[in-house]
């Protein structure tokens, strides 16, 4: 059952079942000839016979440029070629079964955490980020920037939050940008999209190349953030929650938006946890008694 294929392009047992969902069968058919590693465009069009299929097989994320001039390409992988097909393909990727979409996702996030380099205190360069801080980040940048559907929610999706919430800097080979899938915008829709994710109860995390905003139950990142125990530390945030009790009125706003558990509504008042807050603040900013504020991290 395609053996071949299923080596060359590393595709791991728990999708094998689903090899005609996330490949048609020229694809299959292109991974399983090429006979080189590194291959041009002729030697694509040799084996598929095709001049479209270069351009389609790359936006689709089944081959990655390795030469932008000389026309090089080589084959991308299963883990890579994921992230691409559940945000260009959703209603095809959501074709699946609910147990098989369980453990491919399961298998993602295993991987990507794997990556993580466990010596290193802050293996990525995320941070975690305010509102207000973002919008300001936002307009300080001057690079051109794009929009794209978040990997996570469009891979996971079981909070049915917000998807087309990504924003990225990134433009070189082999990004969303570069294939063909981003939408650039302008600042002022950069900054509606993050307020916007605000209010739907997303959380906002920034590196060099762009801005997520997450939620705790579909981010690689914030899922990796709690297996490693590694709040405040990594991503690193600036901020923790502080609570004046006499302040609370009981109403719950704030543990419906957090996504750690940090709150819980006891006999008329919130109770706070404050060793489980990644300093977010989409919290204090629907407390309408001002009895939650943030303050810096120790």
């Amino acid at each position: 059952m395609h053996s071949l294929f299923i080596e060359k392009f590393k595709v791991p047992e728990v999708a094998v079942d689903y090899l005609e969902v996330f490949f048609k069968p020229s694809e299959i058919d292109f991974v399983e000839k090429i006979d080189k590693d590194i291959f041009d465009e002729n030697d694509i069009v040799n084996v598929t016979g095709d001049k479209e299929f270069v351009k389609k097989a790359y936006s689709d994320g089944l081959i990655n440029i390795v030469d932008k001039k000389q026309g090089l390409y080589c084959l991308n992988d299963f883990y890579e070629k994921l992230n691409v097909f559940c945000i260009v393909e959703q209603e095809l990727y959501r074709s699946i079964d609910e147990e098989g979409r369980r453990k491919i996702e399961e298998w993602f996030f295993n991987s990507f955490y794997e990556r993580l380099d466990p010596n290193e205190e802050l293996p990525t360069k995320d941070r975690v980020y305010l509102l207000e801080e973002m919008l300001e980040l936002i307009e300080n940048d001057d690079r051109p920037v794009y929009l794209n559907y978040c990997d996570c929610r469009s891979m996971k999706g079981d909070c049915k939050l917000p998807t087309r919430t990504c924003i990225t800097y990134e433009n070189g080979i082999n990004t969303r940008v570069d294939r063909g899938i981003s939408e650039e915008i302008d600042k002022e829709r950069a900054k509606q999209v993050v307020i916007d994710a605000h209010e739907a109860g997303l959380m906002h995390t920034a590196n060099p190349n762009g801005i997520c905003n997450c939620c705790g139950d579909c981010c690689y990142v914030l899922r990796s953030q709690q297996r490693r125990k590694s709040i405040g530390i990594w991503p690193p945030s600036k901020y923790v929650i502080e609570f004046n009790e006499s302040k609370c009125v009981g109403c719950g706003k704030c543990a419906k938006r957090c996504h750690f558990g940090v709150f819980e509504i006891k006999e008329g008042k919130a109770t706070v946890d404050e060793s489980k807050c990644i300093g977010c603040g989409i919290c204090n900013s629907t407390c309408k008694k001002n009895a939650l504020t943030m303050k810096e991290r120790k």
